[in-house]
């Protein structure tokens, strides 16, 4: 929940404080969030986000409508991650097995696939550890033509309003901040070079754009 590097004091306080509770999950939660270690700057930006994070995240700053709740479930599967079907009791395994060969590069790309409203040929995971049997070959492709026609209508006009008030020489390291939300930050230099200077509407749009499609961004 916090970091991946256990740190086993804190854990040792939680397990005490979690006893002293009656075991109250509750309280557990309270103690971990209310704790100023919670917000340490080494804990920031030093967890993969989960496909769910991932897509939650894109949404939370992205006001838009999908055409098709299907196309969701798509990327859920095809990521390997379907809410309310873990692959077994103890849930996902989370960290450094939500990226393989074939799910980093569609991670990148989902920013672009939302905005550019294309449907890419993608397969969900065929892995039955994470599937469960739900989805084989023939189901597959029957499942990827009903989610055709389209992936999502953004209000790109909702989210021009927060920077509204922003001068342009402060518009990128406002919208960094505000996209990332972690330590890392990306390159301006490397950002300038595909940001979209012909209006500032299109610069607000590329600039998050191509942020949700860096690395940086795949960490929480």
């Amino acid at each position: 929940m916090v970091n991946d590097t256990v740190d086993d004091t804190k854990v040792e306080w939680l397990s005490n404080r979690f006893y002293q509770n009656g075991y109250g999950i509750k309280k557990l939660l309270e103690d971990i969030y209310t704790s100023s270690w919670f917000y340490d700057e080494k804990n920031i930006g030093t967890k993969i986000k989960s496909p769910i994070e991932l897509l939650a995240g894109i949404r939370r700053l992205l006001p838009m409508q999908m055409e098709n709740d299907q196309s969701q479930l798509l990327f859920q599967r095809t990521l390997g991650q379907v809410l309310f079907f873990p692959p077994n009791v103890a849930g996902w395994p989370g960290g450094k097995s939500w990226i393989d060969s074939s799910s980093l590069m569609l991670r990148l790309r989902i920013p672009q696939i939302l905005t550019a409203n294309e449907m890419p040929d993608i397969r969900p995971k065929a892995d039955d550890d994470v599937m469960m049997g739900q989805m084989m070959e023939a189901g597959a492709k029957k499942f990827r033509e009903a989610v055709k026609g389209g992936t999502a209508i953004i209000e790109w006009q909702a989210v021009h309003k927060i920077f509204e008030k922003l001068q342009r020489e402060k518009l990128l390291e406002s919208i960094s901040q505000t996209v990332l939300q972690t330590k890392s930050q990306v390159s301006n230099k490397v950002l300038e070079k595909y940001i979209n200077t012909e209006s500032r509407e299109n610069y607000i749009k590329s600039t998050i754009v191509n942020l949700m499609s860096t690395p940086e961004y795949q960490l929480c």
